[in-house]
């Protein structure tokens, strides 16, 4: 359910060849088709607006793709359900700026949609439709717009139409979708150039992006052999603090018996923020074309459940905690009811505090892990054999991904398990123009 934006600042002559193009290329068939615009109430009001676009909808000509005077073909079946729906009935305060209808006497051909007066929340709103067919609300301002978009829990590709730049970063910082795209179209994403895959109810696993640079990942088990290469980092944090002073401990005896797992989780999170920072903490552009920036950036999945198992040493308790927090994550610290043992103890530490900072400690059964399902972003076991069926089957029910790999001191693999991707495609140039960027 892809969404794009368009704001008074925009020019609106580009806005409407590119949102044409986005809801009605395919026959809006693409995963990545904008089916809903929203537009800030200065141009939902432009009647002059409204009249290029029903014009360059009206413009596509629907029929057989083998006669190239077409812009449209044949839909991939007859309209069912919830396209048949939205394309023959209006919702409560709709109405057909331009009503779709079929051609030829072929139930496979339909002509563009544009439905306006879409009311938050409506089904129109929400629904999925793989079709040609465009809703169009209406928003106070770009925070209103932004409140829009992320109400349908869905995530694939979003795009904005606006030349200020100030307009674009708040939407860059606000917008939950996995392709972001800058006064151009919200189809024909590119390998590498703008990796694949959404966020929210557009995800599905990892959410691992197609085309991107840690795709092959998902499909390789991972074992270490050895420390991580890094044993240094040029930043402090105060992870790195609390686990050097245990070792500083062990030389008295304070940690004796958890001192392997210690020295592990010093080396991980010195991998850790050496990663954040070259990796996951940098938007990246490997292509840098003149006249389009395509960045691939993460962004922190938000709430992380570090769920604890008898079997988990210290380090592998630690060690996700570590990471949860690098991330920029809420960290949820989720113990069986009915677990105490060392690891345990020694999370109860006063020692430990610095470390648990801002984590949160919960005693919870696995029916309230299943329960919390509803507000956390990802579950992290330390291995795949520690996630009972109780808790796989009501992910499964949910959708909801569980990151079951064994834990590693790496922090290139590691880390990968408490970030989302984000493509962000900005095209800057104005009919060719550079603008600031061809300055000296």
């Amino acid at each position: 359910k892809n969404a794009t934006i368009v704001t008074a600042m925009a020019d609106r002559d580009q806005a409407i060849k590119n949102v044409i193009y986005s809801a009605f290329g395919n026959s809006g068939q693409k995963c990545s088709a904008t089916s809903l615009l929203i537009l800030e109430k200065e141009i939902y009001a432009d009647e002059n607006f409204k009249r290029q676009l029903v014009d360059a909808a009206q413009s596509f000509k629907v029929g057989s793709a083998w006669d190239f005077a077409h812009k449209m073909g044949a839909l991939i079946r007859p309209p069912s359900h919830d396209l048949e729906r939205a394309l023959t009935t209006l919702e409560p305060g709709e109405s057909w700026a331009l009503k779709p209808e079929c051609r030829h006497d072929n139930p496979h051909m339909w002509t563009p949609g544009i439905k306006y007066g879409v009311q938050p929340g409506a089904y129109t709103h929400n629904t999925e439709f793989f079709g040609p067919l465009l809703g169009i609300m209406a928003a106070e301002n770009l925070e209103h717009a932004i409140e829009l978009v992320n109400m349908t829990g869905f995530g694939l590709t979003s795009g904005i139409e606006s030349l200020d730049e100030r307009e674009q970063a708040r939407w860059k910082e606000g917008i939950k979708a996995g392709n972001l795209y800058v006064n151009r179209g919200t189809t024909g994403a590119i390998t590498l150039r703008q990796p694949f895959g959404g966020m929210g109810k557009s995800a599905l696993g990892p959410a691992i992006k197609a085309g991107g640079p840690n795709y092959v990942s998902q499909f390789m088990d991972f074992s270490e052999t050895g420390l991580p290469e890094i044993d240094s980092v040029a930043r402090e944090h105060d992870l790195l603090h609390a686990v050097l002073t245990w070792r500083r401990k062990l030389l008295w005896g304070g940690f004796a018996s958890q001192g392997a797992d210690i020295e592990k989780t010093i080396r991980a999170v010195k991998s850790y923020l050496y990663h954040a920072g070259a990796e996951f903490e940098r938007a990246k552009d490997y292509f840098h074309l003149r006249g389009q920036d395509n960045l691939h950036r993460y962004r922190s999945l938000g709430v992380i459940v570090v769920r604890l198992h008898p079997a988990d040493s210290l380090f592998d308790v630690l060690a996700r905690v570590a990471a949860a927090r690098i991330a920029g994550s809420v960290c949820i610290v989720s113990i069986p009811a009915d677990l105490d043992n060392d690891v345990t103890g020694f999370l109860y530490r006063v020692e430990a505090r610095d470390f648990l900072r801002g984590a949160i400690i919960r005693r919870q059964s696995d029916e309230a892990l299943c329960a919390s399902m509803r507000i956390v972003d990802r579950i992290r076991y330390a291995a795949p054999d520690r996630a009972p069926a109780l808790v796989l089957a009501a992910a499964a029910r949910r959708g909801f991904y569980i990151a079951r790999a064994p834990v590693l001191m790496e922090g290139r693999i590691e880390l990968i398990h408490y970030y989302q991707n984000q493509s962000i495609c900005d095209t800057y140039h104005r009919y060719g123009n550079l603008g600031d960027r061809n300055l000296p």
